[in-house]
């Protein structure tokens, strides 16, 4: 064991060496200077932190236990590849919710294509929308379009504010399951361009 500072020195190779040699401090230097770059990815996938510092926890467990059959030539790749598999993992066992916004706002700033993925997400939602029962379109339609509170859409069609909560609730679950299949790939666009 070397001490810390000159771990902190060594270039990413080297410290994989020392993982695979069952090396704590190697381990211990790749997780500092990694973890909050996996963290933010799925954090500006997510904003839910819990989710996030479960998928860093269980992403740097799983590099420590295969730490001696590691064959990795990048590290920063590897833990790249490895977020973006687990993000998607979380999608498609709905073990997390993601955040639309955060979504449409990443895809606007980090794609290059943004105006056809905007476009395409655009789409999709519109014909989700459309999906919905005539009531809960036109209570989505009062509050995502016309920008009403949830007060202002019971007064203005003349029902209880928790109808208009629980018709909300049931937009966006139907649109979020609408966008699901199409989310993993444009997710997984923007994480290979964000680390």
């Amino acid at each position: 064991m070397y001490p810390l500072k000159e771990y902190q020195m060594w270039p990413d190779a080297d410290l994989l060496s020392l993982l695979r040699d069952d090396d704590r401090m190697a381990f211990e230097v790749i997780y500092n200077k990694y973890s909050s770059k996996v963290y933010a990815v799925a954090y500006n996938l997510f904003r839910d932190k819990d989710v996030c510092e479960d998928l860093v926890q269980e992403l740097f467990v799983d590099l420590w236990a295969k730490r001696s059959s590691l064959n990795i030539s990048s590290l920063e790749w590897y833990l790249k590849v490895a977020i973006k598999n687990r993000v998607l993992m979380y999608i498609r066992a709905k073990k997390a919710t993601l955040d639309l916004s955060a979504i449409a706002m990443l895809t606007e700033r980090y794609s290059t294509d943004s105006k056809v993925l905007q476009s395409d997400i655009a789409a999709i939602l519109e014909e989700n929308v459309g999906r919905l029962p005539d009531r809960c379109r036109e209570i989505f339609t009062l509050s995502r379009k016309e920008y009403l509170t949830n007060k202002e859409i019971a007064l203005r069609l003349n029902i209880s504010v928790k109808t208009v909560e629980n018709q909300m609730t049931i937009a966006l679950r139907h649109l979020r399951t609408g966008l699901t299949d199409y989310l993993p790939v444009v997710i997984a666009a923007l994480l290979l361009q964000l680390f």
